[in-house]
């Protein structure tokens, strides 16, 4: 009898051992499972994180191209005015604020703070220009000046003349 108690008792703790041995397994093979799955998991999350990053990169670079050749447009035009190649230097100046509003429009509010020098550069366009547009306006009021000069004197002359010519001696008393 103490046989069949043993065998009894045995086989009560194979499966006991057995239980836990399963328990065991599939604990361990749902966190074999459970560990590929959030890899892959966070990879894809990474990749989209990634992925978002690089076109908001590329975006900002596109901007900044955008930015550059309007800047550059920008600084020719300013080096054309006031030099005389050009028949209007007034529409220039206003043409070049007007670039100059567009460009602030392209950089707009979001990302200022990626294109801080443009910002600064555009603040610092803004009072060239009206140190241009003064200049202008003064070239203008010193070439009225001339202008009126020149004819002041071409008047004296011509009055100079008539006064110096004596019809009675029938010649100009030089």
């Amino acid at each position: 009898m103490s046989k069949a108690i043993s065998k009894k008792l045995n086989g009560d703790k194979i499966r006991r051992e057995f239980l836990k041995f399963v328990l065991y397994f599939g604990i361990l093979s749902f966190f074999s499972f459970l560990v590929p799955y959030y890899f892959v998991k966070t990879h894809t999350i990474q990749s989209a994180n990634i992925h978002k990053d690089v076109m908001g990169y590329k975006q900002l670079l596109n901007k900044h191209h955008v930015i550059k050749a309007k800047v550059d447009s920008i600084y020719y035009q300013m080096s054309l005015l006031n030099t005389g190649k050009v028949r209007n230097d007034v529409f220039l100046g206003n043409y070049i604020s007007d670039n100059i509003q567009n460009v602030r429009k392209t950089i707009a509010q979001d990302s200022i703070s990626e294109f801080k020098h443009y910002a600064l550069l555009l603040n610092k366009l803004d009072s060239l220009v009206t140190l241009k547009n003064s200049i202008i306006a003064i070239k203008d009021k010193e070439q009225l000046a001339l202008r009126d000069l020149n004819e002041c004197v071409g008047k004296i002359g011509k009055i100079k003349k008539e006064l110096s010519y004596n019809p009675a001696r029938n010649f100009s008393s030089k």
